[in-house]
């Protein structure tokens, strides 16, 4: 009974005495219950990048004080001139490992409640990413639905013929790559879509689920790219592929056809000249078509699955003119 007593209380010192170092897979473990696999992969990121290694994460976390963690968070502010995103990303990971350790009652109260940090002095504005980098200009989009039907009618024959028009359909469709992956014919309900599946790369499955808990969500889907969808039946009742399943992808082999998507669309701009963009430019680039031709950044915002309406504003919706086109209309303008 006394060696049992003993044990049991030397582990319970042990355990009062851990650190945030040690504490950090556990965490992440009892995180993952609840939160998607990109968040947990964000969160490493940011501890291997802003955490691992300081003194701070050695520390006993019952010892550690609001004076400790407001001077190595300014700290590490200064040194990194970081923004409001960065900061929220950063600091994020300090008081959720705390309210944690509240939790298993290491400590009973978490200090970084406490803390209160100067943004609007220390950290530095955010500056929106230009146009050129985040979205594909008209001349582009245009571009590269004409090339993904060239390519598809070249390549019809082939494994994953379905591909180029899957990225023609991204392009009318502010879809994720996920969901194109996972969509179905059953989720074509008249002119919309009814999206309750997404395909996760990291998981390697179908998670079931839209992105963060997000449920299901309806999406327009125009003249256009339900031409592309009739396409696609047309073309696997030709070549006897089963219709009543995914649209675009062959086989069920998600993981190729998720992956190929991406390599396509930069296969694509090489091959058109065009700077290279990721899938998701898709996404903003439709986004931001809609945003200049006067449709409501509410119904932007339902249509892509948003939270924030701010989301949509500061990080989707994009001027679509080049710079020659901008000075042009100024010099009009002033003239």
């Amino acid at each position: 009974m006394l060696f049992d007593f003993y044990t049991e209380a030397e582990k319970q010192r042990k355990r009062l005495q851990i650190t945030l170092e040690e504490l950090f897979d556990e965490w992440q473990q009892h995180k993952s219950i609840y939160v998607t696999d990109s968040t947990i992969k964000r969160d490493k990121t940011t501890w291997k990048s802003l955490y691992e290694g300081d003194a701070i994460t050695k520390k006993p976390i019952c010892s550690l004080t609001k004076a400790d963690i407001e001077e190595w968070i300014l700290k590490k502010v200064r040194s990194k001139e970081m923004n409001a995103h960065q900061y929220n990303n950063f600091s994020l990971v300090m008081r959720q490992m705390l309210e944690y350790a509240m939790e298993i009652e290491i400590i009973s109260s978490n200090p970084f409640d406490r803390i209160k940090i100067p943004k609007s002095r220390l950290l530095k504005p955010e500056v929106k990413k230009p146009s050129e980098q985040e979205v594909f200009f008209p001349d582009e989009r245009v571009a590269l639905i004409e090339y993904a039907f060239k390519q598809y009618e070249e390549k019809r024959d082939r494994v994953q013929i379905f591909i180029p028009l899957a990225i023609a359909f991204l392009l009318y469709v502010g879809l994720r790559r996920g969901e194109v992956t996972a969509l179905r014919f059953d989720d074509i309900t008249g002119k919309q879509i009814i999206l309750h599946d997404s395909y996760s790369h990291d998981m390697k499955c179908l998670k079931g689920r839209l992105k963060d808990g997000e449920g299901w969500r309806t999406v327009s889907v125009v003249p256009a790219a339900l031409d592309i969808i009739e396409k696609v039946h047309e073309e696997r009742e030709r070549l006897d592929m089963p219709t009543d399943g995914f649209i675009f992808c062959v086989n069920e082999e998600l993981e190729s056809f998720y992956s190929g998507l991406g390599k396509m669309i930069n296969n694509y701009c090489e091959e058109l000249g065009i700077p290279k963009r990721s899938l998701h430019k898709t996404r903003k680039t439709v986004a931001s078509v809609l945003h200049v031709n006067g449709v409501d950044d509410l119904i932007i915002q339902k249509e892509f699955g948003h939270k924030d309406l701010r989301t949509t504003q500061q990080c989707y919706c994009y001027d679509l003119t080049t710079d020659e086109e901008r000075y042009e209309k100024i010099a009009q303008s002033l003239a």
